[in-house]
């Protein structure tokens, strides 16, 4: 029976396969979990796995790019992956070098989804809404801030001329 309110099916079409729920990030970073990632932050519309899977792929690649000398001096080090690097503390059997990054992978994820849910808003909702989605944008971008300079050691001030 199909109707207006039955329910999709989660069953992959005849000669397709669903998309990987793990996402590799390369040899010394950790893998993704997309479904975990999904669920640890709030999206407030309906994100597919190709979606989902290509704004993380950014993500991953921005967050690569910011610690990329400190990953390069871990290697030379003797680490081959970030859960080699002995860990300043440990929270939940990972480090906090694991905890930062996958905080800062979710923050620049959560932010670019709420920047494009951004401009759908716009259009539909009006201005309070609008208002209220780059207040969390902000929050996101400031959290993708903090998680990288917590990794890396750094003082968390960021200081603007008025």
């Amino acid at each position: 029976m199909t109707g207006p309110f039955t329910p999709t099916t989660s069953i992959p079409a005849p000669n397709t396969t669903a998309a990987p729920a793990v996402m590799a990030c390369g040899p010394f970073w950790p893998e993704l979990d997309l479904g975990l990632l999904q669920k640890s932050i709030r999206v407030d519309q309906v994100v597919t796995a190709e979606r989902l899977r290509e704004v993380a792929r950014s993500a991953v690649l921005d967050i690569m790019d910011e610690l990329d000398i400190w990953r390069r001096d871990q290697v030379a080090a003797g680490f081959s992956t970030l859960a080699d690097v002995p860990g300043r503390h440990q929270v939940d059997e990972q480090s906090d070098y694991q905890v930062r990054w996958m905080r800062a992978v979710q923050s620049v994820v959560a932010a670019d989804l709420a920047d494009r849910q951004l401009g759908q808003s716009a259009r539909l909702a009006g201005m309070d809404r609008v208002e209220e989605l780059a207040a969390d944008i902000d929050v996101h971008r400031r959290n993708v801030t903090y998680a990288v300079r917590d990794f890396l050691g750094r003082s968390r001030v960021i200081a603007e001329a008025i």
